[in-house]
């Protein structure tokens, strides 16, 4: 079994939310995501993930942080409040002028994203993504 069928057998039916500003960008991760996830929503920025999130409560909210309305930073922090046990990983470009290590996050994954560099994120939160 490959590590595609193995993440989605075991995470596939999580309930994720992938936020990032530049339209591009988002609809060839969400593509990339859909392979893992059967359950994914997107949004354009920081408001609207965070609209988003009081709506529907997800297991797994990935994240860029340089965004317009609400920066993701701020995004993930209120998130963070109203959900301690929401997995969130910041993708983020590596030239981000926002520094990561001052965000709540449980991942950090610099741009472009490596499958096997997600699949290892994936992996090392498995027992706490299976949990929720």
């Amino acid at each position: 079994m490959s590590k595609l069928q193995q993440l989605q057998e075991s995470m596939g039916a999580l309930k994720v939310l992938y936020v990032e500003d530049e339209e591009g960008v988002r609809e060839q991760t969400l593509i990339f995501l859909k392979k893992i996830f059967k359950n994914i929503d997107s949004a354009s920025n920081g408001e609207e993930g965070l609209e988003r999130f009081k709506e529907k409560a997800y297991d797994l909210v990935i994240s860029d942080l340089k965004m317009p309305k609400m920066n993701g930073r701020e995004m993930l922090r209120q998130i963070h409040e109203l959900d301690k046990d929401a997995v969130l990983i910041v993708m983020t470009a590596s030239d981000s002028n926002m520094d990561a290590s001052e965000t709540v996050s449980d991942a950090y994954l610099k741009k472009p994203v490596m499958f096997m560099d997600f699949v290892e994120v994936l992996e090392s939160m498995k027992e706490r993504l299976q949990k929720r």
